[in-house]
């Protein structure tokens, strides 16, 4: 197999991108070649070429994993598979864990040769270095899908990622990486909405992530169709994130004035887990949310033309049963698919979710609350129902947890005064 040939390319904008380039078949006596340009370095066309050529040599047939490095074959696995069926953000997750903790430790072994002892002592090792049992069962999750992918496509002849365990009955040597679900007070509640009182941008999301514990994505991606006043109910059936896009050169940043602005977008997709859930709402959230509404449809016909207003490339989703894209990219382009967000300002323009670093960053400065994320808001309401006694099955589909023993396992280990003094409460009732 020759080598794959990188060559530089000068485009008209006077941007420099790489191609590569390796001969295939010829055809009628002529020699031919498979190229592909415009990667940004030669690291980064070389390892495409590289995959390209493999993909092509090996068509049809199982490919000799012999030389074959599990770092290349993950790579090849995320370009083959994953990009195909991930979400962006759901890849990103991948590249980072894959970047950060498994090509270290197990990329320079040949695929083949690895063990399923290799694997579980990588496991191991991850827990007593203090890793949180959510991060060792995603890398443990990667395992398991790249490998399977390797027996699919008859690269290996079996799995080495069978029944790998995490340690459950052993003290990690290094203390556990968890990141503490932080409950806010009632006091630091109250000085948070003097802070955001109701007109500012953070009040509609601070309230509903307080009053519903909806995620940081499902909040900003609410439309008034999800709101139902009269059953006074709430239905996430999307999230909203953000893709980067590509990096803008030196050339076009120039072209913008030298601002931050990227080729970048919001989009929606299915809710996490496919959480996908009608919650009921009390009476203070209904009524901060007819009071916006009705100030948003008095600001519409005010600003009239001037209104900004927002599109989806595709039908929205407002059931699970309806046909769902992982990428429906939002802007102010034109289509038939109206957005109608909630979290909007008085001259219709998108409140993001990126608003919520301002805010935390205030929470943090001004209110010196430093625990403080968007994230405590749903843990706090989560903490709020188990407080005042709710079934832990309902607080689950509440929340939209994965599973109950995920709620269990958060809900029963904060002890809040509320809880404690219930808690003593019903001890004492025991012996009278």
């Amino acid at each position: 197999m020759k080598d794959v040939l990188i060559k530089a390319r000068t485009l008209s904008t006077g941007k420099i991108v790489y191609e590569y380039r390796f001969e295939i078949a010829s055809v009628d006596g002529k020699r031919k070649w498979k190229s592909k340009s415009g990667f940004k370095t030669k690291t980064e066309a070389r390892e495409a070429g590289k995959l390209a050529q493999q993909a092509y040599e090996h068509v049809g047939q199982p490919i000799e994993p012999s030389n074959m490095s599990y770092a290349d074959f993950l790579d090849q696995w995320l370009e083959m598979d994953c990009k195909l069926n991930c979400k962006a953000s759901t890849l990103q997750g991948y590249e980072k864990k894959i970047r950060l903790y498994i090509k270290p430790a197990l990329g320079e072994y040949r695929l083949k040769a690895i063990t399923k002892n290799n694997l579980q002592d990588f496991i191991t090792k991850m827990y007593n270095d203090g890793f949180s049992r959510n991060t060792i069962s995603s890398v443990k999750g990667l395992l398991t899908k790249s490998f399977d992918f390797a027996l699919d496509r008859h690269y290996i002849t079996m799995t080495p990622a069978t029944r790998l365990t995490i340690p459950t009955k052993m003290q990690p040597k290094n203390k556990t990486r968890t990141k503490k679900h932080v409950y806010i007070p009632q006091n630091i509640m109250n000085k948070i909405f003097e802070r955001f009182p109701e007109g500012s941008s953070a009040y509609i999301p601070l309230i509903i992530g307080y009053h519903t514990g909806l995620r940081l994505g499902e909040i900003y991606a609410l439309v008034w169709e999800d709101i139902d006043f009269k059953n006074k109910t709430l239905s996430v059936n999307r999230q909203v994130q953000w893709e980067t896009g590509e990096e803008r050169t030196k050339e076009e940043k120039k072209k913008a004035n030298g601002t931050s602005e990227s080729n970048g977008f919001w989009y929606f997709s299915a809710p996490k887990y496919n959480s996908y859930r009608t919650i009921e709402i009390d009476d203070v959230l209904v009524e901060a949310l007819k009071k916006e509404y009705n100030k948003q449809i008095k600001a519409r016909a005010y600003y009239d033309e001037y209104y900004n207003k927002y599109y989806c490339e595709n039908n929205m989703v407002f059931s699970k049963t309806d046909e769902v894209l992982p990428v429906n990219k939002i802007s102010q382009s034109i289509s038939q698919h109206i957005v109608d967000f909630v979290c909007r300002r008085e001259d219709g323009s998108y409140i993001s979710p990126r608003t919520a670093q301002h805010t935390s960053y205030i929470i943090h400065t001004q209110l010196n609350f430093q625990e403080y994320d968007t994230h405590s808001l749903r843990h706090t309401h989560g903490t709020m129902l188990s407080e005042n006694g709710a079934d832990y099955v309902y607080i689950q589909r509440r929340l939209g947890h994965k599973d109950l023993k995920t709620t269990m396992e958060i809900y029963t280990n904060h002890l809040t005064d509320t809880i404690k003094e219930k808690g003593v409460t019903t001890l004492n009732s025991l012996y009278m």
